[in-house]
């Protein structure tokens, strides 16, 4: 079962996913770029119903440091079912019923992890508004609030007929090649930001 779901906080991501594991599901892959999870049925010799839960890690670890990262959370009986070493969340989840139902020791360690994620979320957001903006800054010809703009050819709009519709459909591509990094770093970037107030305010 493969699910779609976009959280703008760990905590609601992590209570979604064991609200769908305690249904007799169980979080086996994510994808954290495109807020894809993949979901498989319990069958009969599975031993338990197990939890997930999320840190994470805002900045790069070397090979060495992430095997040592993991190990200790494998330590503690926990094993890592999506992340990576060069930050970002981690996805970890029970081995046996017998660990413990939290992978932080206290409630400070959480709220470190949580207030990570809303720096990083604040700093992503940042950089892709500042990077519209410098796109915006080179193309200072087109507006991408009028269409028309986003078409470069001269005389286009002066053009009648099939000779119109040609030219249009030939430079569609190259305009939407223009226009559509900057909506795309517009929404992921304003997605960001709604990640580091959230988090902030919690």
């Amino acid at each position: 079962m493969k699910k779609f779901r976009v959280f703008l906080d760990l905590n609601r991501e992590e209570d979604w996913i064991n609200a769908v594991q305690a249904t007799g599901y169980r979080l086996t892959r994510v994808n954290s770029y495109f807020h894809y999870y993949t979901f498989q049925p319990l069958v009969a010799t599975d031993q338990f119903n197990p939890y997930t839960r999320l840190d994470f890690r805002d900045k790069w670890m070397s090979r060495r440091n992430y095997q040592n990262y993991r190990q200790f959370f494998s330590d503690s009986g926990w094993r890592l079912i999506a992340g990576g070493r060069h930050g970002g969340i981690q996805y970890f989840q029970q081995k046996a019923a017998t660990s413990d139902r939290d992978i932080f020791s206290d409630e400070h360690s959480k709220l470190s992890c949580r207030q990570r994620s809303s720096r990083y979320s604040a700093l992503c957001g940042v950089l892709f508004l500042l990077y519209v903006f410098y796109i915006l800054k080179m193309m200072s010809n087109v507006n991408i609030f009028d269409v028309k703009s986003w078409y470069l050819t001269p005389g286009l709009w002066q053009m009648q007929g099939d000779l119109l519709w040609k030219a249009i459909l030939f430079e569609t591509p190259f305009a939407l090649l223009r226009v559509l990094p900057v909506f795309l770093f517009l929404i992921v970037g304003i997605y960001y930001l709604c990640r580091a107030i959230d988090g902030y305010h919690r």
